[in-house]
């Protein structure tokens, strides 16, 4: 091949062949795919869906608790006293049932109902016998101080809330992570592919130097050493195609895994483009409060440790509790007699009262509440410094991505300079004017100069997702959002891409 074609090759780049059976992907589609194969972010969504069902347990609580029991025995004793003296025996049938309810107010409401049948077979036996008795009562106990309230009754329901949103801002991080990888692996292979592109038309360029190089050796024109020199070029380029090569398929490989693609992958005939991003570091911070996961988490960590002292400030008030009950009884030689006095008003029972229990000293909530004061603060000095660290990143991205677009169109000015002196060379080559290494410097020139526009092509790319990792918006950016609530249906994804 002569020199001008194997240029031209050089100037306008070679087409890489295609995988084999290989599953060929853009961007968009390669996260697609990681959205819904990524057997990291499928582990998270299992975790949030595990937290929504711990919510849906804390409801438990207002379950009705109903209780039943049954008890069949008999009774034997020796009795000694001034009207009797003997044995006794008698022989007892129970039933009873009961049903509690948790109130918001943290009270208990009981209504129990319960059975006896008494048969004495010994004297004295008593007017009514067998006896059936029965009592129908409903009873009450409220916690006025301590235990009172909806959000000490529902604190594992509340925990439990914040918890869901802990793992739900715990996914959106997950997938924050995922598609920054995706992004700068699939970056990468262009970035490499172009260099291996580029590599194996070197290896070409530098072959056919060192053919020529042996045809005008033989014939007298140039010295040995020309042929020598061209042949170690060409070695050199071997062994950099092999380390281009490499790190092609490395990078495939990186961006196959996040994808879990399950065989090999292929990027699609695409180049790295200049797109246009807007930068703002105040409306970038306001944005990053706002959809920053790793703050968003911290943020509802330190309103579950704010939950937690509430709690525990009532945990330090003396138990006073309110307890009242109202209770019909029934007494009958049968069934039907007892059911029949149960009914009417006239064995009743009414009672209403206080009780107060306070631990001396109650040095077991005082420190419980010290300690959540503490940690609440603590926690809230880190969100002041992670606040001040996410500024300072913003600032970082912002100065990256003014960085790297300079840095383009400086690789660009330095390609086209190595470009043109590479014609030379080859024109004066030609010519006998330039020696095999010169043009081989020349191309090595050049290599150089591609490998750092196609660097600064990427790493500004790359540049881009960061800036839009620190703001927060980048699902919002690649148009993935929530489904939906979170459900226990394994079967629908939490989260989907536009």
């Amino acid at each position: 091949m002569h020199f001008r074609s194997l240029l031209a090759i050089l100037l306008l780049g070679a087409s890489l062949p295609a995988l084999g059976a290989a599953q060929t992907v853009n961007l968009r589609e390669a996260e697609r795919i990681a959205l819904e194969r990524n057997l990291s972010l499928q582990g998270q969504a299992y975790d949030t869906r595990a937290s929504e069902a711990l919510v849906r347990k804390g409801y438990g609580i207002y379950d009705p608790l109903a209780s039943f029991s049954f008890v069949e025995g008999e009774q034997r004793d020796q009795s000694n006293s001034q009207f009797f003296s003997g044995a006794t025996g008698a022989e007892f049938r129970q039933f009873d049932f009961s049903l509690t309810q948790k109130l918001p107010t943290g009270a208990d409401l009981t209504l129990s109902f319960n059975n006896q049948r008494n048969r004495i077979f010994t004297p004295p036996k008593p007017p009514i016998n067998p006896s059936y008795d029965s009592e129908l009562r409903l009873s009450l106990t409220q916690p006025l101080l301590r235990d009172f309230g909806r959000t000490v009754t529902e604190q594992g329901i509340l925990f439990a809330v914040k918890d869901r949103e802990i793992s739900l801002q715990d996914l959106r991080d997950q997938a924050f992570q995922l598609l920054v990888g995706v992004r700068d692996a699939y970056f990468n292979v262009l970035r490499y592919r172009d260099n291996l592109e580029y590599r194996r038309t070197s290896v070409e360029l530098a072959a056919t130097v060192l053919e020529e190089n042996r045809l005008r050796v033989k014939a007298g024109v140039l010295p040995p050493v020309e042929e020598l020199e061209a042949e170690v070029g060409l070695r050199t380029r071997e062994r950099e195609l092999l380390d281009a090569e490499r790190e092609y398929r490395d990078a495939l490989d990186t961006l196959a895994v996040l994808v879990n693609a399950g065989g090999e992958l292929q990027v699609a005939e695409e180049t790295l483009g200049v797109p246009a991003v807007q930068t703002d570091e105040r409306e970038g911070f306001l944005s990053a409060l706002e959809k920053r996961p790793d703050l968003q988490r911290r943020v509802r960590e330190i309103e579950r440790l704010a939950l937690q002292k509430k709690i525990a400030r009532n945990q330090t008030l003396p138990a006073l509790d309110l307890v009242a009950g109202y209770a019909q009884k029934g007494l009958g030689e049968d069934y039907s007699d007892d059911m029949d006095m149960l009914i009417t008003e006239d064995l009743r029972d009414w009672e209403i009262g206080m009780i107060v229990t306070y631990p001396l000293g109650n040095r077991e909530a005082r420190n419980e509440y010290r300690r959540t004061d503490l940690q609440l603060k603590g926690s809230r000095a880190r969100l002041g410094q992670l606040r001040e660290e996410v500024r300072a990143e913003i600032r970082s991205a912002i100065r990256l991505l003014e960085v790297n677009s300079k840095k383009i169109e400086v690789a660009r000015r330095g390609r086209e300079l190595a470009e043109e002196k590479l014609r030379m060379l080859i024109k004066r080559k030609e010519v006998g004017l330039a020696t095999t290494r010169e043009v081989l410097e020349g191309e090595e020139d050049l290599a150089l100069a591609r490998t750092d526009q196609i660097a600064a092509l990427a790493d500004y790319n790359q540049a881009i997702t960061e800036y839009l990792r620190v703001t927060g918006t980048l699902l919002e950016h690649e148009g993935i959002y929530f489904s939906g609530p979170v459900t226990l249906e394994e079967g629908s994804p939490l989260l989907r891409m536009n």
